[in-house]
């Protein structure tokens, strides 16, 4: 009988066992335990070397700088002999551990044949005569479950892992394997249970625990099994660390390593304005979470140096085929346009502070708070303070204005935190305490608490902190600068005061009310503000909605987070009671325009060819781009009118700015259709002529990247009729009352 069906016939009898018989699928909890230790040599990180040799240099540079003594590295047949092989002999010669993994080249790979074994073998050993002694753990090969990256199919890597425990086991060599990437336990659980019944189960289990797939490193997994089942499974990355891990002792293996973990700054600029904060905010979180399940041993970093995944930018524009996580072969671009990105410094200061450390007690709510306690290897208490993305919690509901006095904070990058401290948000917040120091809540009363109240979403900025606002009747939340005291910011911008304040101008004075005032605090700053009446029938609907004042809040935050323009939110009051129908209040920046997108149009649509000094088609391309772009994010204005477009000029550039977005929706998944762009578009074209709508869909459809249809035109001569029409019954309707 074929061996191939064999093997994959024991497979599905294994994977069967393991998920009718084993109790580690949901005997594991999703929550942190405290009194776990967190090992000096449990942080590690990838290297890959350059053709430079320059590059070893500023290498072993950064290694020091992070303060690190492991690596991993990928080597492969013509790795020896050259610079891949001068990089590894120097971080030998400079007594850092070395994880080394062995890769066979991708056809190799692909076709296993017993050509390619014997190639294989040779490799083996060569590298055991060279470097067998000196490296800390031979891995042996890279993703087996991703056969478009490694070229393996399983079958094939079990018999270069038969082959490898041939040849390097007798030589007292501690082997690793088998790097499955992802979560994905039927392949682990097919692997190793074949490993095991060759009698060479692995000395170290190997896994790449990559949770970018799910954003935040705190999130349920939903591509296991469904969203239905994210909340059944509760696949986080501590379950699924300490699934791993049984998985691993079922077949022999009791040390877990997570071989190569990153975020993505192509991915994470999908979702922020600002990647690289974010994940410099995701390595740490992942890190103190990884490092307190009690499930792995040591987490390997993604690649040190790369242009997309690395904590250095190389400063190249490209990425290699073959992905770095199966073969981090090498780092390209040239050494003078390296760039130290926040992430790095993020790792440093994470080494720094969590190597030899004891977490003495942790909280990984599910309302997205979570709270680590740390004694540390100098003898401080560390601790660590994070909310979910969009959630914020007051500093004061956790500690005395005592305590925030004593302790020593420290952002997510280790810089010193000058001000004190108001709230804690997504972005990690680290204080020192000299000595222990009791919270004002205990766990539980902490895991009741609301990151987000009422819903409210929080951005996420570099010097802005929040104050949730409740005195009286009025509740509502403000935005706090540095210097600024929060406290007397609300007071100063409460509903009473704000209608009692000069007003600069009136830009709007209809359903509801907009204005301009001084700012109260704050010389030569003008801010605006918004009053939200409700009135006929959102007298009813608005009682099952957030109050307009919270939405324009909410909408501005998410808008800016995805990088499209709106004005910096100060801050949003509404009623304690019928807040949805009650009189409400929003406060933003001021926007000094140069002037809206309405009075270009309609200037255009009269003949113009250009509008305050900036040519039609490049008024129109910036504003279908913006458009687009706004589209893309998955937002939706509802009411894209030219008046709503700001534009804003800088070094003879045009910015767009987006403003009355209370009516705003913000998809957080699914992408939007055409359909849904073409009704916001209405607005937006109403006052160009058809050439000049022609034009716009032009550029628009080029950024969007796709062929638009005639259904277009039909749209919007659709448009152009019902509001005709509206304005035919409008003055019909004026005409006949007036006889009265």
């Amino acid at each position: 009988m074929n061996p191939r069906f064999l093997y994959y016939l024991r497979s599905v009898n294994n994977i069967s066992r393991s998920i009718f018989t084993s109790r580690f699928w949901a005997s594991h909890s999703p929550k942190i335990q405290a009194g776990i230790s967190v090992e000096n040599d449990f942080f590690g990180i990838n290297i890959a070397p350059s053709v430079d040799p320059k590059a070893d240099d500023f290498i072993i540079e950064r290694l020091q700088e992070l303060g690190l003594q492991h690596v991993r590295m990928n080597f492969t047949y013509d790795s020896l002999g050259s610079y891949a092989e001068r990089l590894l002999q120097r971080v030998i010669a400079e007594d850092f551990e070395v994880l080394l993994d062995l890769i066979p080249p991708f056809e190799d790979a692909k076709s296993f044949t017993l050509d390619a074994q014997e190639r294989w073998r040779s490799f083996l050993n060569s590298v055991a005569r060279e470097y067998g002694q000196q490296v800390a753990v031979i891995e042996i090969g890279s993703t087996p479950n991703r056969g478009r990256w490694s070229g393996f199919e399983p079958s094939d890597y079990l018999i270069a892992w038969r082959i490898a425990n041939d040849e390097l086991t007798p030589l007292d060599i501690i082997l690793a394997g088998p790097n499955v990437s992802d979560f994905e336990p039927l392949c682990s659980i097919q692997l190793l249970s074949e490993m095991q019944a060759q009698g060479n189960a692995p000395d170290i289990y190997t896994n790449n625990l990559f949770v970018e797939r799910v954003i935040e490193p705190e999130a349920f997994d939903h591509r296991v099994l469904g969203k239905t089942m994210r909340l059944v499974l509760k696949l986080n990355l501590v379950k699924k660390a300490r699934i791993m891990r049984a998985i691993g002792k079922e077949y022999g293996v009791d040390n877990i390593v997570c071989s190569y973990k990153c975020w993505s700054s192509k991915r994470l600029s999908r979702w922020s304005i600002v990647p690289e904060r974010k994940k410099s905010d995701y390595l740490v979180r992942y890190l103190v979470i990884a490092a307190t399940t009690g499930a792995l041993s040591k987490v390997y970093w993604g690649p040190l140096i790369c242009n997309r995944d690395g904590l250095i930018d190389d400063g190249s524009s490209s990425y290699p085929a073959i992905d770095n996580v199966t073969f981090y072969k090498q780092v390209k671009g040239d050494l003078t346009n390296f760039k130290i990105r926040e992430a790095f410094y993020a790792y440093a200061n994470i080494v720094k502070l969590l190597s030899g450390a004891k977490c003495v007690e942790a909280i990984n709510a599910n309302n997205g708070i979570h709270h680590f306690i740390f004694e540390t290897k100098s003898h401080k208490q560390l601790h660590i303070i994070w909310t979910r993305d969009r959630g914020c919690i007051e500093a004061s509901l956790l500690y005395t204005n005592q305590q925030l006095d004593r302790g020593h904070f420290i952002d997510a990058i280790g810089q010193a935190i000058q001000d004190k401290t108001l709230s804690f948000s997504e972005r990690p917040t680290f204080i020192e305490f000299e000595h222990a120091e009791q919270l004002k809540l205990s766990n539980s009363e902490i895991e009741k608490l609301d990151p987000q109240p009422h819903g409210v979403i929080f951005g996420v900025s570099e010097d802005i902190r929040y104050l949730s606002w409740t005195e009286g009747k009025w509740r509502g939340v403000v935005a706090v600068k540095p210097g600024e005291s929060g406290t007397e910011k609300a007071r100063a911008l409460v509903p009473e005061k704000l209608l009692a304040a000069p007003q600069i101008v009136i830009h709007r004075d209809q359903r509801n009310k907009v204005w301009s005032i001084e700012h109260p605090i704050t010389t030569n700053e003008t801010l605006v503000v918004k009053e939200n009446r409700a009135r006929g029938i959102k007298k009813f609907t608005y009682r099952f909605k957030a109050s307009k004042g919270q939405r324009h809040w909410d909408n501005a935050w998410e808008m800016l987070r995805r990088g499209v323009r709106s004005p910096i939110p100060i801050a949003y009051f509404e009623q304690t009671e019928n807040t949805g129908i009650t009189h409400n209040y929003y406060v933003c920046e001021f926007v000094d325009a140069a002037f809206s997108v309405r009075e270009a149009f309609t200037a255009f649509g009269k003949g113009k060819e250009s509008y305050e000094g900036f040519s039609k088609e490049k008024i129109i391309k910036a504003v279908a781009d913006f458009s687009c772009n706004m589209h893309n994010k998955k937002i939706i204005h509802h009411d894209l009118t030219g008046g709503n477009l700001l534009v804003t000029t800088e070094n003879e550039e045009i910015n767009i700015t987006a403003i009355d977005i209370g009516r705003a929706s913000i998809n957080m998944k699914k992408n939007l259709s055409e359909h849904q762009r073409l009704l916001d578009l209405m607005r937006c074209c109403y006052k160009l002529n058809w050439p000049n709508r022609h034009l716009f869909m032009d550029y628009y459809f080029a950024a969007y990247g796709r062929k638009f249809s005639a259904h277009w035109k039909s749209s919007l001569s659709y448009y152009d009729w019902k509001l005709r029409t509206k304005k035919r019954v409008k003055r019909a309707l004026k005409s006949k009352w007036s006889k009265f």
